[in-house]
């Protein structure tokens, strides 16, 4: 097989994607973010988020 040999791009501004995701894989994410989110983050009495590490 002949190797694919890309070029510089020449615009590398950002692009707007959607994606539809099925809603297994929406819910698994979502408990995911919420279990990092419990692990890593907590809210501050000044109402700010704050990273444990």
């Amino acid at each position: 097989m002949a190797k694919l040999k890309l070029g510089a791009i020449p615009d590398d501004k950002p692009v707007k994607i959607t994606v539809e995701l099925p809603a297994t894989l929406h819910r698994d994410l979502v408990a995911y973010a919420d279990y990092l989110n419990r692990r890593h983050v907590f809210v501050s009495r000044a109402g700010e988020n704050t990273c444990l590490n």
